[in-house]
């Protein structure tokens, strides 16, 4: 969570030590508190006076207001438990300030995009959804490898401390099934993310040739594969729950899940009626085709 006070916990610390080294640092440390908090302010100057100004600047205010009154809480540290929190709460009172000065930087950073794509051609709009795309893929695949080995890791650990006294049988038996546990739990994200990259193909491919062969190809591979998929994330979790009761003598430690994916029956359903569009798409254009 440390992340989220980076770098403006570290800034303000550096300008603490500025202001304490001496009456000139504590000048410098004013100055170097009043530009960065005016940054902002210069940005939606910038951009005003280069005529690419929009309503969502007016966000770029917040925000300078924001960057004031936090880096001064995360310079005078011992204030914030005084004005942010009814209790003590430690190295923890300096996230809300984070999250907030993320959150305001972000909603400006989006809704700026979303009115430049507003009137955007075609080929712009889809170049961005490309790149964003490829940024979701990136955050979804670090984001899945992290969150599940550390449940995986966390798990082993458990399992070794709580169960000293038993078998190795009962050990690697158990040990096995939470990786397969972990296995499973990672395949609805992993499924996305194939899907994802499918897609990502698809669309660069319809962004060079909508009609083309190679992309109907991409697109009968990305429905098959989202079927497929959808029902190996539903006979797995069978499955394991099968396992278990199979092997439930040696098991040290068990996990019994039902499973309703409801967020992959919609991607499925949704791939779906894409292709059905495409499909029709193409036949109407090559209707069009023969006539003239």
């Amino acid at each position: 969570m440390k992340y989220i006070t980076f770098p403006w916990a570290q800034l303000g610390a550096a300008l603490r030590s500025l202001s304490l080294s001496g009456s000139d640092g504590n000048a410098a440390a004013w100055i170097l508190f009043l530009l960065i908090g005016a940054l902002p302010m210069a940005a939606a100057a910038i951009l005003y006076l280069r005529h690419r100004s929009c309503k969502a600047d007016l966000l770029l205010a917040a925000l300078s207001l924001m960057l004031y009154v936090s880096i001064w809480f995360y310079t005078n540290p011992s204030y914030m438990d005084v004005s942010l929190s009814p209790l003590p709460m430690g190295e923890f009172s300096g996230y809300p300030l984070g999250a907030v000065l993320y959150g305001l930087l972000l909603t400006w950073i989006l809704l700026r995009c979303t009115t430049r794509y507003e009137k955007a051609e075609y080929r712009k709009l889809m170049s961005g959804f490309r790149f964003l795309l490829y940024a979701y893929i990136l955050v979804l695949a670090a984001g899945t490898l992290l969150q599940g080995g550390a449940q995986f890791v966390a798990s082993c650990q458990a399992l070794g401390e709580n169960n000293s006294g038993a078998s190795d049988l009962e050990l690697n038996i158990s040990t096995f099934f939470l990786i397969l546990q972990a296995v499973i739990r990672l395949l609805p994200k992993m499924a996305e993310l194939i899907l994802l990259i499918m897609g990502s193909g698809f669309l660069r491919s319809f962004e060079r040739a909508a009609f083309s062969q190679d992309t109907l190809t991409r697109l009968e591979r990305l429905r098959t594969a989202s079927g497929r998929l959808l029902a190996l994330i539903l006979i797995s979790n069978a499955g394991i729950g099968i396992l278990q009761l199979i092997f439930a003598r040696f098991l040290l430690s068990s996990s019994h899940i039902i499973v309703f994916p409801l967020t992959e029956i919609l991607v499925v359903l949704g791939i779906r009626m894409l292709s059905l569009l495409y499909l029709e798409s193409k036949r109407l254009k090559e209707d069009n085709d023969m006539f003239i």
